[in-house]
């Protein structure tokens, strides 16, 4: 079940607005105090938050994820356990899911062009096979699991201006 945490703070991350939810969990919008950047908090779902098995395999999960460092795969910066609430805090990537992005194309009867596409399943496949050589594995891989995020600038020449981050590494 769901908790609404929105205006709560969960020690120094206050929350400010749900991203997503999914079966697992809830994905907030919040802002670590400290250092004073947006950050993602996944809170989950309080019948796995209470399981000491789950427990365990989540941060054991959330330390595999948090030793991963590659620009296409979300930053993970802190795990907790707090007043039954059990949480990973993560790096904020600004964008739309690719699952979305592709929903909001389709009534304007567009298609994300080839180039793009190419370089966003690279990007993907680089990150998965960086997370493989590391020991870690995905286990759910889809367009919701991917952020389309907008660059300043491409990266290279003659190359769109994106850049596919991996999400949900833990757990999913």
């Amino acid at each position: 079940m769901a908790r609404n945490l929105i205006g709560q703070q969960i020690e120094h991350y206050q929350i400010e607005g749900v991203i997503g939810e999914g079966g697992m969990g809830t994905v907030y919008q919040a802002v670590d105090i400290n250092l004073a950047r947006p950050v993602a908090i996944k809170v989950m779902h309080d019948q796995y938050a209470v399981e000491t098995a789950f427990q365990r395999r989540f941060q054991q999960e959330a330390q595999a994820a948090a030793r991963l460092e590659h620009p296409s795969i979300v930053g993970v910066y802190h795990f907790g356990r707090k007043e039954g609430l059990l949480y990973l805090v993560m790096e904020l990537v600004p964008g739309l899911s690719l699952g979305t992005y592709m929903k909001q194309l389709a009534p304007r009867k567009q298609v994300i062009l080839l180039d793009e596409t190419v370089l966003l399943m690279a990007q993907v496949a680089d990150a998965l096979g960086y997370a493989h050589r590391k020991g870690v594995i995905h286990r759910d891989v889809k367009p919701d699991n991917i952020i389309v995020k907008q660059l300043n600038q491409a990266e290279r020449p003659d190359e769109p201006p994106l850049r596919a981050v991996m999400t949900d590494f833990v757990l999913a």
